[in-house]
């Protein structure tokens, strides 16, 4: 999912907007979780009954009437046993109504809480079986408030006043529309979406479109893919679009482009969706190839921002390029979904980071690939680290479904957390062998934890990383560095450790645990020179080379993400021990 501002749009907007911080600044104040209660437990929390199966296929045998806002149909869900139960469950919000429930051709009646719905079978499955849940609903699907953020069914109307419909429900489940089991730790295998519309309407969803008829009155699309997909990323798009394509040629053979916008937008779409290309190329060049090369990659025109469904993103930022990043942040952020969130996906929103830190990181990658290291520095520091709340940890509550969109901190301090990592390591070659490594063990068969990733890191640097990680993912505040620098040619009385000439750092860590140690890069513009200190939670003396003797060094060039205190202090503490 997109963030929740962007620079640029921040700018144009009023002072209620996301608060502006300089680097590393932490409130004093911490933020607050909500008041959890029994109902988050029941719908985000794997029960017996929900962990009893695994879903492999769904089938969607839908219809959609635009006029009446009303959504329903058919969907068999195909699934196997995983434990020996006769009572299952799968998700459906309560403003959809159940018509039946066919299990091996035999009625069933359900029973509800909130969302949840319990089937009782006529026996107890066999564990390894196969079986299919086909349930008949209909209704008026919860509407998107404020789309994707605050989400659900969006109906709109372009500019001729044709109906324009779609789905943004990564928060709020895709039970929201159609019955299936709504946890994110179960992708099925694939997926197969028949949608039948009133005549002129196109639809537009995941993988490839397999089937068209056009009836009287209606038309009906079958849309398939044949990968595991995260449920929120199953998807649909109904509207008067127009349709280009384009391909790009990759290691693993031809990835078709399919782009479906307004037909007003037709030529200006035509120029702009070009960059996809490079920006596939980007990505595929540092994290892996392209996650979907069969089924192809897809931009649909949308009236909110921006939205990362499986194969086919939503857009919605009106044609514009920003000269900070190289490119249209949307078509960056999403496509970079495409592996960080769709293929490495999440299983509980605590570990979202890894989806939205990760793509936002990329947005930093991509600068650096078009405008130049230095450059996509200049993007860290006015477009990330500005937009950092500091109120909450990175990685959140377990089995709640927490996640507030109006904190941006797994999006702008994840990136960070992986931009600092990457300067600590001081090692691309290492650094991005990490990152690749993590791809390519977690895309499309398997749910990554922090854990998993903080693993990882310490299998290939051969270090131990708990604190670093603790301190940025665990805890909300940012460390701060104290630090303290001088030169004097003359000998001090009351400093007789002065080297006359010599310049000299005296550092420490603060709002870290003791015993906590980085290693900060201090420079010397006009010298071109710079060193690297190992700095702990205790003030320690680090003396420079001489050519190092500059009036204003540079603490930490490279943009780790810490605040950076030059203190007096630091030196009169030294003094004491």
């Amino acid at each position: 999912m997109i963030k929740v501002l962007f620079l640029f749009l921040i700018l144009s907007l009023t002072s209620c907007a996301l608060q502006i911080r300089y680097f590393g600044e932490v409130p004093v104040k911490p933020g607050k979780y909500p008041q959890f209660t029994e109902r988050d437990t029941v719908i985000w929390k794997l029960d017996a009954s929900r962990d009893a199966y695994d879903v492999s296929y769904y089938e969607l045998d839908l219809y959609l009437e635009p006029v009446h806002k009303t959504l329903g149909g058919m969907v068999t869900m195909h699934f196997v046993a995983l434990k020996a139960t006769d009572t299952i469950r799968f998700d459906l919000y309560e403003n959809m109504s159940i018509n039946n429930i066919i299990f091996n051709n035999e009625p069933l009646p359900p029973a509800r809480n909130d969302r949840a719905v319990y089937v009782t079978l006529p026996e107890k499955m066999i564990p390894g079986n196969s079986y299919s849940l086909r349930v008949s609903y209909s209704g008026k699907p919860t509407k998107a408030r404020k789309p994707p953020w605050k989400g659900g069914l969006v109906w709109e109307k372009d500019k001729s006043g044709h109906p324009w419909i779609g789905v943004a429900v990564e928060t709020e489940g895709p039970s929201l529309w159609f019955p299936c089991k709504d946890h994110p730790s179960d992708e099925p295998d694939s997926m197969k979406l028949t949608m039948t519309v009133p005549e002129g309407l196109k639809v537009v969803s995941n993988g490839i479109m397999t089937h068209h008829e056009i009836g009287p009155v209606t038309e009906t699309f079958t849309w398939e893919t044949h990968y595991p997909i995260n449920p929120y990323n199953i998807t649909f798009y109904a509207g008067y679009f127009v349709h280009f394509s384009d391909t790009l040629n990759t290691s693993q053979g031809v990835l078709s482009l399919d782009y479906h916008v307004m037909p007003e937008n037709l030529d200006i779409a035509k120029l702009h969706f070009t960059q996809a290309k490079d920006v596939i190329k980007a990505f595929s060049a540092v994290f892996g190839p392209y996650p979907w090369i069969k089924e192809g990659y897809k931009l649909i025109e949308s009236p909110f921002e921006g939205m990362e469904h499986q194969t086919a993103i939503a857009y919605g930022n009106g044609y514009k390029n920003f000269r900070s990043n190289g490119g249209d942040y949307i078509i960056i952020h999403e496509t970079a979904h495409e592996w960080w969130g769709n293929a490495v996906s999440v299983s509980d929103f605590s570990d979202i980071w890894l989806q939205e830190g990760f793509a936002t990181y990329a947005e930093i990658i991509f600068a650096e690939h078009e405008l130049g290291y230095n450059n996509s520095l200049e993007y860290v520091k006015y477009s990330i680290a500005p937009y950092i709340n500091n109120k909450l940890p990175v990685v959140g509550p377990t089995d709640v479904g927490f996640w507030d969109h109006r904190d941006n901190d797994v999006y702008y301090k994840g990136a960070m957390v992986l931009h600092t990592l990457r300067n600590v390591i001081a090692d691309d070659s290492l650094f991005f062998d990490v990152i690749r490594s993590f791809y390519k063990t977690y895309a499309l068969h398997s749910h990554p934890t922090t854990a998993d990733f903080i693993s990882l890191v310490e299998t290939k640097t051969g270090k131990e990383w708990d604190d670093f990680f603790d301190v940025y993912l665990y805890r909300r505040e940012a460390p701060c560095l104290e630090w303290y620098y001088n030169c004097t040619s003359e000998p001090l009385e009351k400093l007789p450790w002065v080297i006359p000439d010599v310049p000299f750092i005296i550092a420490r860590w603060s709002r870290v645990p003791e015993g906590f140690s980085m290693p900060v890069r201090f420079m010397c513009e006009d010298a071109e020179l710079s060193v690297k200190l190992e700095v702990t939670t205790q003030p320690l003396l680090f003396y420079l080379p001489r050519e190092m003797n500059c009036i204003n060094p540079i603490c930490n060039p490279e943009l780790s993400y810490f605040e950076k205190v030059f203190s007096i202090e630091v030196l009169s503490e030294f003094e004491r021990l």
